[in-house]
């Protein structure tokens, strides 16, 4: 029975939309035959002029029917310009208020292009104007309160500008509109009810992004019944706003950090029995998680309640949607062991437990969930060895475990990983070296456990972190503006990480038992901002090419056993603001020059010995300078060893070339000895006249 409805809804729909296609199609063709009004092909051309088009979608804008032109639509009766849509052209110039001449104009769709300056006061001129698409764009200043006058306008969307000031109250008075898009803008001020009462027909109600006040009565019934409410990083608490209990249609409610401080109130689960995307992390939410979500909301497929104080034991807690996507409850005080439920959502993507209280050893129903990208159980109780089956998730992109009780050995990851973060642990035994198979990794932290062995020299392998690498599709990019949070450890402090984690290449194997030397393949990773190799048990040298890694910000190599002198080369690393290099058995004089002139805090050297120079108080001896020097030039020495010996080399092939010509062309052979004779000859007698020259003035000398 559902698979014979699925059909037939299939083929109706398909139809519906032949029909449409075809509709449009004698449609256009209708409106080629009318000529457009000569008046409003000049405000079209005016309005050219001042664009630029890189992309060339105005490039069919010459001929005398406008109405044929890319982008415009006309009545085919009266030839008026109905519609004008130029989105993604890449646009660039003023919207000029002359636009307002076109009076019969219903649609107006500008979005993603590189329109500047203020919208024109004009606008409230479109009378019949229906839709208004402005967004993506780079426009400023206010929004006009003549705005208030399209009586027609249905849907209005200015998001992803730069529009500053208050909202003006007029907008109220738009009866007709459907959808109200401000997100993402630098708006301010209060919404109240006067903003809202005569929206009768608002159904898409989209505020995020900016830094309003939403001011209404706790009595307050508002004239709309809403679907999608977007108000993320305005002002709506402390209370939960009551009038939502008065809206029946929500699929779509964001209300991420709002600043709502208070009890999950009784009423939510019923305004949410439709809800498809829910939002509401980074507040101060209390009460239990199934007072919000459970039995009653099975269709929700979006859920983010992080950064809240909700608890609640969410052994099963999946066992109650149908497809759930993404589901972030990080930050709670949520508790229990998660159970085969979790294997179910087959469609589950995006998975953030983390900073939370669950307990017991990692589940394995979890490696079911083949569509998983991120996984993020860090900061819990979680223990025992991790299953051997997790790398069987080829799409997992984001693995972050730290902050746990988990034993054994790091299971052999390999495939597409980005970021694995599985410090502050208790794993043994060496790093595998299939970690080196994850060409898009850009950060692996497995600080604090307890790993032996030697850093793989195949580390050089992750391709991401080479000068030439190029982002490629990344967790982070989603219209929806979901993030992954992380803490991360660089420059001796903890950094918190969110839209920016795309941009961060670091490696951190600090505080375990590692040995061996620091292999010269890390100088490879180019792109590598942090560097912690600190307190282990490494020897060797500092490798000579450090200098090569030119973006690092932050180098921590102490509390080792690293010996010899500090390659001069480091002071090539123009952006370091940390370094540590204490606690080791470096010898020899201090580089200087460039970013470590700045980097005068003597604890980067202390529990060096035998170190010298500033900002040491020890002088070093001219011995130790001479050393210094010798060895600050043993790159530059060996560039010109190879200079010389590649000129001796090519020095003696030309030679050779040379006899052997000579030994086969005898012309050549013939007058190279001639000339060779005359060269001699030449010489022969010069000398012999300055050697009379001197002799007779030797002899006029002593006759005086």
């Amino acid at each position: 029975m559902v698979s014979y409805f699925y059909t037939n809804f299939i083929f109706a729909l398909l139809h519906a939309l032949f029909v449409i296609q075809a509709l449009k199609f004698s449609h256009s063709n209708a409106l080629t035959n009318v000529s457009c009004i000569g008046a409003e092909r000049e405000v079209l051309l005016k309005f050219k002029q001042n664009l630029t088009d890189p992309l060339r979608c105005l490039s069919s804008w010459t001929s005398e029917h406008c109405c044929e032109w890319d982008g415009v639509k006309c009545n085919n009766r009266t030839g008026h310009i109905l519609e004008l849509d130029l989105e993604q052209c890449d646009l660039g110039g003023k919207v000029l208020p002359a636009l307002s001449e076109l009076k019969h104009l219903k649609y107006l769709y500008l979005r993603q292009n590189n329109f500047i300056g203020y919208l024109p006061n004009q606008f409230g001129d479109f009378k019949d104007l229906e839709a208004l698409g402005l967004g993506y764009n780079l426009i400023s200043g206010p929004i006009p309160t003549t705005m208030g006058q399209l009586s027609s306008l249905r849907y209005l969307f200015l998001n992803e500008n730069n529009l500053s000031g208050n909202i003006p109250e007029s907008i109220g008075q738009l009866s007709n509109l459907i959808y109200l898009d401000f997100r993402n803008n630098r708006l301010d001020g209060v919404v109240s009810e006067l903003h809202l009462a005569n929206l009768t027909s608002l159904t898409y109600f989209m505020f995020s992004l900016n830094k309003l006040v939403i001011n209404v009565s706790a009595s307050w019934v508002p004239p709309f019944q809403l679907r999608m409410i977007y108000l993320s990083s305005c002002k709506v608490g402390p209370e939960f706003p009551n009038w939502l209990q008065t809206q029946r249609n929500i699929i779509s409610l964001h209300m991420s950090n709002v600043g709502i401080a208070a009890e999950v109130p009784h009423w939510l689960p019923d305004v949410l029995k439709n809800i498809e995307e829910l939002d509401l992390s980074s507040n101060m939410l209390r009460g239990n998680i199934f007072e919000i979500v459970g039995k009653k909301t099975p269709g929700l497929y979006q859920l983010s309640l992080s950064g809240n104080n909700l608890s609640g034991d969410i052994s099963n807690f999946t066992c109650m949607f149908n497809a759930l996507v993404y589901l972030d409850l990080s930050k709670n005080q949520l508790s229990g062991r998660l159970s085969p439920c979790w294997g179910l959502q087959s469609s589950l993507d995006w998975i953030s437990l983390g900073d939370n209280k669950l307990n017991g050893q990692f589940p394995n129903y979890l490696c079911e969930l083949q569509e998983l990208r991120v996984l993020g159980l860090h900061k819990n109780g979680l223990n025992g060895v991790l299953p051997k089956c997790l790398i069987g998730l080829y799409s997992l992109d984001i693995l972050d475990l730290n902050d746990n009780l988990f034993t054994g050995r790091i299971p052999p990851f390999s495939k597409g990983f980005k970021l694995i973060n599985l410090e502050r642990n208790y794993f043994t035994e060496d790093i595998p070296w299939q970690l080196c198979q994850n060409p898009e990794l850009q950060y692996l932290s497995l600080a604090d456990n307890n790993l032996s062995g030697g850093i793989p020299p195949c580390f050089s392998d992750f391709l991401q972190m080479w000068a030439n690498s190029s982002f490629g599709p990344y967790p982070m990019d989603d219209t929806r503006r979901l993030f992954f949070d992380m803490v991360v450890n660089i420059k001796g402090i903890s950094l918190e990480f969110t839209t920016s984690l795309r941009y961060l290449f670091s490696i951190d194997l600090s505080s375990n038992a590692l040995e061996g030397q620091i292999t010269e393949g890390l100088t490879k990773l180019v792109q590598l901002q942090n560097l912690n190799l600190s307190r282990n048990k490494l020897i060797g040298k500092i490798p000579l090419d450090i200098g090569n890694l030119r973006y690092l910000e932050s180098l921590d190599l102490s509390n080792n056993k690293l010996l010899g002198k500090i390659s001069r080369s480091i002071s090539n690393l123009y952006f370091l603001s940390r370094l540590d290099l204490s606690f080791n058995n470096l010898s020899g004089p201090i580089p200087s020059g460039n970013q470590l002139s700045t980097l005068d805090d003597q604890s980067v050297y202390r529990g060096n010995h035998a170190l010298c120079g500033a900002p040491l108080l020890k002088v070093c001896s001219r011995d130790e300078h001479n050393e210094g020097d010798s060895e600050g030039n043993s790159e530059g020495d060996s560039v010109v060893n190879w200079f010389y010996s590649g000129l001796g080399s090519g020095f003696a092939v030309a030679l050779m070339g040379f006899c052997g010509i000579l030994h086969v062309n005898r012309s050549w052979r013939i007058y190279y000895f001639r000339m060779v004779d005359r060269t001699f000859e030449k010489l022969s007698i010069g000398m012999m006249i300055t050697m009379l020259w001197f002799k007779r003035a030797f002899q006029l000398q002593l006759r005086k």
